[in-house]
């Protein structure tokens, strides 16, 4: 088996990073910064996500949450948002090419999806050092370096959100030596991949 393989250095947490993108969105240091990345569609359960942030915010009146992706439901989302009470302190970014740095700022990574395969987002930010909260419909798999939590989609919307605010961390792992192990180094994928080739 080939894994999908990533480039550790350039998703190593980043100082950095984190300010600069917290600065482009107005985020001040010490606030919660809740993330997610996906498409926004039903398979990713933001209605949910939106549910649980609201509940989130009854105990940290500061807290953020920032939606990477694009979709079809982004105006149905906003509309939600804005019902839920909670639109002025959800950002939805759009696509963005710079994950790493998106990563890097946010304090915990939530995942609820209805169905999975292997996401790669939850890789990518184990890589960073971010815990991360998942719905249990999503493969144990994605559970490399220990960071992850797993919760029922039956959960009440005040589970997640303790299960959350506890997952957050002061400071971040450095994962680097659990990803290789795991084999989900790029440059680990890339020589597997010619060995297999040139075996064959």
């Amino acid at each position: 088996m080939l894994h999908n393989g990533i480039d550790l250095d350039e998703y190593s947490y980043s100082e950095n990073a984190r300010n600069a993108i917290r600065n482009e969105f107005g985020i001040e240091p010490g606030r919660l910064l809740v993330g997610h990345i996906g498409r926004l569609s039903k398979q990713k359960n933001h209605v949910f996500l939106l549910k649980v942030f609201a509940e989130i915010c009854r105990s940290k009146s500061d807290a953020v949450l920032m939606i990477v992706g694009k979709g079809e439901l982004e105006e149905s989302l906003r509309s939600e948002a804005m019902r839920l009470g909670i639109a002025d302190r959800v950002i939805f970014t759009g696509v963005r090419t710079d994950i790493p740095a998106i990563l890097s700022a946010i304090d915990v990574f939530v995942f609820p999806s209805f169905y999975e395969g292997m996401p790669n987002t939850v890789i990518e930010a184990q890589a960073t050092g971010l815990p991360c909260v998942l719905s249990d419909s999503i493969t144990r798999e994605a559970n490399i370096t220990g960071l992850v939590q797993y919760l029922s989609l039956k959960e009440s919307v005040k589970t997640w959100s303790n299960t959350v605010i506890e997952a957050v961390c002061e400071i971040r792992r450095d994962t680097k030596d659990e990803m290789i192990a795991a084999e989900y180094d790029i440059n680990k994928s890339v020589s597997k991949f010619i060995e297999s080739v040139f075996r064959e």
